[in-house]
């Protein structure tokens, strides 16, 4: 008679003895088998849990979640041929269920995220659009079967007279009525959401390494398709550091501000709406551009959790703005507990200013893939160029943004320039570079060189604000 516990558990000890490579070819070898092993634990603990649901299987959730985690990360490329496409789409479901715990929805998001960059464009219609409607607090997506919300995408409406009715999909461990939550949950999934896109991409073990660019690509893109027209509802495409236009703007109206709480201070704040997420986003993209200094995360050998990791970000220009530098390097810790608690420790770790910088060493390398990938192309550059000028447009109310912004433009023109500053190789012919200027294709996938005006020279097109 098969023994399913006794099985998983031989499974987890070849875990912790294998490594490396031989992990991988371990999964390889036996990739039918490993999930064969996981899926029955699964099933048979998510039962279990709708009777029970005490500590003790919480924390075997946690070893089977880990077990997920490698399935997830060493075998993408069978994943990208839609591997038991319906049953991980199943269980992703059932962890993304907003009626979980948040330490339950914040891990199914980092799961669906390693299986989305693994599916790529391979991804279904509503792999795409769970994506869209992972930070709550946005509009409905629209799409062919009408407007998606992540509720109804999990739990499709049945038609009265149908037949042939799909699972029920239903919470993991259901949130308690205690539970701390998040103020602004928008802002806090949006910050979880754009960590996850960054830290996961280098963990799927490709054979092709190239595929972890293309990876973050991927969700990159659909993050600008579904989330950017409502951060930036003035984002414009015209901005081309290669094709500058150096017309004055028009006067924006000014402003309507109302009076607000923020980190218990009152401060003045707009009634633009997403006028928080959309400072998320900025502050997360900065982070690329200015130096940092990485610490290493304090392991928790007890539990095998880890301390939340932290960074300073520092301009070496001169000892300027201490003030602010020092709000980005406030610590934030909390101890990542792994026993699924239905009062979550995550919930009490409330994402603020400073945790868009947190930052492992482990996680150099990454940080350093998407910096690369931003400057890359001309399409890259003025998009993160683009974003720099809405920073310029915020309220004074969020002018902490604005002088991050600030530091990195002084970085580059000071110390050290990016590619696209650079003056172009004068081994190039004149013409066949006026040629590639002009060539629209460019803009978007053309070899870096240096824009035809200067970056301060290009600033006169911003509508900026007063930075003291």
């Amino acid at each position: 008679k098969r023994d399913v516990l006794a099985r998983f558990k031989h499974l987890r000890a070849v875990l912790d003895i294998v490594d490396g490579s031989d992990l991988k070819q371990l999964f390889e070898n036996h990739y039918s088998q490993i999930y064969f092993i996981f899926y029955e634990n699964f099933i048979t603990l998510e039962n279990s849990l709708k009777q029970k649901g005490n500590k003790s299987q919480r924390e075997e959730l946690d070893s089977i979640l880990f077990v997920f985690e490698k399935i997830l990360q060493l075998l993408p490329e069978r994943i990208y041929y839609r591997w038991h496409f319906h049953s991980i789409g199943s269980i992703l479901k059932k962890l993304l269920h907003t009626g979980n715990s948040l330490k339950i929805r914040c891990e199914g998001i980092r799961l669906f995220l390693l299986w989305l960059q693994a599916l790529q464009t391979n991804s279904g219609e509503e792999q795409i659009l769970i994506f869209a409607c992972l930070v709550p607090g946005f509009p409905p997506i629209m799409s062919s079967r009408g407007p998606c919300t992540l509720d109804n995408l999990i739990s499709p409406p049945t038609a009265p007279d149908a037949k042939i009715f799909p699972e029920e999909i239903t919470p993991l461990l259901p949130a308690v009525s205690g539970e701390k939550i998040a103020e602004d949950q928008t802002c806090y999934f949006l910050q979880l959401l754009l960590k996850y896109m960054v830290i996961q991409a280098a963990s799927l073990e490709w054979k092709n390494k190239e595929n972890q660019d293309t990876g973050f690509k991927f969700l990159f893109t659909l993050f600008r398709k579904y989330y950017l027209p409502h951060l930036f509802p003035s984002f414009t495409k015209l901005t081309n550091l290669y094709k500058p236009v150096l017309d004055i703007p028009d006067v924006r109206p000014r402003p309507v501000y109302i009076a607000a709480t923020r980190n218990n201070e009152n401060v003045y704040s707009t009634k633009i709406p997403y006028m928080a997420a959309r400072v998320v986003f900025i502050k997360w993209l900065v982070t690329f551009f200015l130096e940092k200094k990485y610490l290493t995360a304090v392991q928790n050998t007890k539990n095998g959790g880890e301390m939340i990791p932290k960074i300073i970000q520092t301009v070496s220009v001169v000892n300027q703005d201490k003030n602010t530098e020092l709000e980005a390097s406030m610590p934030y810790t909390g101890e990542q507990e792994r026993s699924h608690s239905n009062s979550s420790t995550l919930s009490d770790r409330r994402l603020s200013n400073s945790s868009l910088c947190s930052i492992e060493e482990q996680h150099r390398t990454v940080y350093e893939m998407v910096q690369r990938i931003l400057l890359s192309t001309r399409g890259y550059v003025n998009f993160v160029n683009e974003v720099f000028r809405q920073a310029f447009l915020l309220p004074p109310s969020d002018i902490a943004a604005t002088r991050k912004v600030v530091k990195v433009y002084r970085k580059w023109i000071l110390q050290e320039k990016p590619v696209f500053m650079e003056e172009p190789d004068k081994r190039e012919d004149g013409q066949d570079a006026v040629v590639a200027l002009e060539d629209e294709s460019a803009q978007t996938d053309g070899p870096m060189a240096a824009p035809a005006h200067s970056l301060l020279q290009q600033q006169t097109n911003y509508h900026q604000q007063p930075l003291l």
